[in-house]
C-alpha cells in the first residue's frame, strides 16, 4: 500500500514511531555525551552513596549504563518494527504498542527515582512521549478502519 493510500492518522502514527526510534537513538547519544563531558552518572552515584568504594561505584555505573543502552536498543528495534507493522496493517501492533508505551512509561517513572543525571532520565522519557502519540493515533477510528480492511499477506 502506498503512503498516499494510507489514512492520515496511520501516516502520522508511522511518522511518530520513526520519530520515537530516532529520539531513542539521540537519547543514547545524550548519555554518551554526558559521560564524556563529566561523568555525571558517577558523580550522582558518589553523592547518593558516599559510603561506597570507587570499585562499587564503577560497577554500579557500568550496570546502569548497560541497562540504559539495552533499553535504548530495545526501544529503537521495537519502534521501528511497530512502524513497519503499522504501514502493513498488522492488527497486533495496536496492542503491542499500548503495552510497550505502558511498560516504557513505568520504566521512565522508575528512572526518576534513581540517582541518574536528569539528561539520562529525560532521554528515556522523550521517546515514550512520541510512542504515546503514535499509539493514540493507532486507536483512532480512521486507523481502526486501516487495520480491519488490511489483510496481511500470507507467508
Amino acid at each position: 500500500m502506498s503512503s498516499q493510500q494510507l489514512a492520515a492518522s496511520v501516516r502520522r502514527a508511522t511518522l511518530a514511531l520513526h520519530t520515537a526510534a530516532a529520539l531513542a537513538a539521540a537519547g543514547a547519544g545524550a548519555i554518551v555525551i554526558d559521560q564524556a563531558a563529566g561523568d555525571g552518572l558517577a558523580q550522582q552515584l558518589r553523592q547518593a552513596y558516599p559510603q561506597r568504594s570507587a570499585d562499587q561505584i564503577g560497577m554500579a555505573e557500568s550496570s546502569i549504563l548497560t541497562y540504559l543502552f539495552t533499553l535504548t536498543v530495545l526501544g529503537i528495534a521495537l519502534f521501528t518494527a511497530m512502524a513497519w507493522a503499522t504501514r502493513r496493517g498488522r492488527r497486533w501492533v495496536r496492542g503491542a504498542g499500548l503495552t510497550a508505551v505502558v511498560l516504557g512509561t513505568a520504566l521512565a517513572v522508575y528512572n526518576f527515582s534513581q540517582p541518574h543525571p536528569l539528561v539520562m532520565t529525560l532521554a528515556g522519557v522523550v521517546p515514550c512521549a512520541a510512542g504515546l502519540v503514535a499509539v493514540a493515533l493507532l486507536w483512532t477510528r480512521e486507523a481502526s478502519a486501516h487495520f480491519t480492511s488490511t489483510r496481511p499477506a500470507s507467508a
